[in-house]
């Protein structure tokens, strides 16, 4: 009987082990993540009176829209392993077109699809570097990211354009607006994740993407299109940039020839932070928001505590290298 009862105890306990473990391995990093963002929140909260505020989350949610969507992006790309850091080079040469276009009298959402359109345009353009002309992505993406950032140098001539006066309090609704409190550029980078996540969970599309980024040799053979799949996932990157610029332009009322050059590595890092890695495969967007938010939170931190900005250079660039080593640490590290 004692036997029996032992045996019993030995099977919940080893069922309790495989469940957790099966926790651990699906949602270790994101719970880790969390807890992280919790002390974060905790101690911002204390060392600063103005951090745990309205006006000041509202402040952090504007901000994190913007890095949020073209970290989904970036998500997808990185998952198929083919990390694009052109994103910023063509959420600033979206812009300005966007610019040009509201000062010809195009309709704001003619804009919007124009972005959108161009986005992915650019995106594709990077798609034929990396599929067809067979550049590394992060080599290729660098390169088409220099032109697009030329482009865009020539275009302003090196100076800041602005969009026209007759618009800007219907830009600054969508940029710097609210929804029952909510900023509308959160409930946009909501939606676009919301996209993302159900390409990635429910169509073969989705599927592919996780395939090629595990194993490309093996989707070959599984008869997948590599080359499509690729020119699709950096597509989508392009295609957030493209968003991103708008809602950025939004924001602002205006865009610089130079803006994004300091904070694409802010993306990387966050994707790795959130569980991505380098080497392609795996990843969740859920990962990807916490670690949009952990960033976010320790540079809007640190502005409230006054801490220059030489040293938040040197703090962000020591959390690059954390999150990559941990990238290395499960097992993504470069051979």
């Amino acid at each position: 009987m004692n036997n029996s009862k032992n045996n019993l105890s030995d099977r919940k306990f080893a069922g309790s082990k495989t469940v957790l473990g099966e926790i651990n391995r699906t949602w270790g990093t994101q719970l880790s993540v969390l807890g992280a963002i919790l002390l974060l929140v905790i101690g911002f909260s204390v060392a600063s009176p103005y951090f745990f505020t309205f006006n000041n989350l509202v402040n952090v949610g504007h901000y994190m829209s913007i890095m949020g969507i073209l970290a989904a992006g970036c998500t997808v790309a990185l998952i198929i392993g083919a990390l694009d850091v052109s994103q910023y080079s063509n959420l600033a040469l979206t812009g300005v077109f966007c610019i040009l276009l509201d000062r010809a009298g195009v309709s704001i959402w003619l804009i919007f699809i124009f972005a959108l359109v161009a986005g992915t345009f650019l995106g594709l353009i990077n798609g034929f570097i990396v599929t067809v002309l067979k550049i590394n992505p992060i080599i290729g993406t660098i390169a088409s990211g220099m032109v697009m950032r030329g482009v865009t140098y020539m275009i302003t001539e090196g100076k800041a354009l602005s969009i026209s006066p007759e618009n800007s309090d219907v830009y600054y609704a969508l940029g710097r607006g609210t929804f029952l409190g909510i900023p509308i550029t959160i409930l946009i980078m909501a939606l676009v994740y919301l996209v993302i996540f159900i390409i990635l969970k429910y169509t073969a599309f989705g599927r592919q993407i996780y395939a090629v980024g595990g194993n490309s040799d093996a989707s070959y053979l599984a008869g997948i299109n590599i080359k499509n799949v690729r020119i699709g996932a950096l597509m989508i990157a392009g295609a957030t940039a493209g968003i991103g610029g708008f809602f950025l332009l939004a924001q602002l009322g205006s865009m610089q020839p130079n803006t994004g050059e300091a904070t694409l590595l802010d993306i990387i890092a966050a994707v790795l932070i959130g569980g991505l890695s380098l080497s392609g495969g795996k990843g969740k967007l859920t990962g990807t928001i916490l670690g949009v938010i952990t960033l976010i939170i320790i540079q809007n931190g640190m502005t409230l505590l006054g801490i220059q900005s030489f040293w938040q250079m040197m703090v962000r660039g020591i959390i690059i290298i954390i999150a990559v080593y941990i990238d290395v640490l499960r097992g993504g590290g470069y051979k």
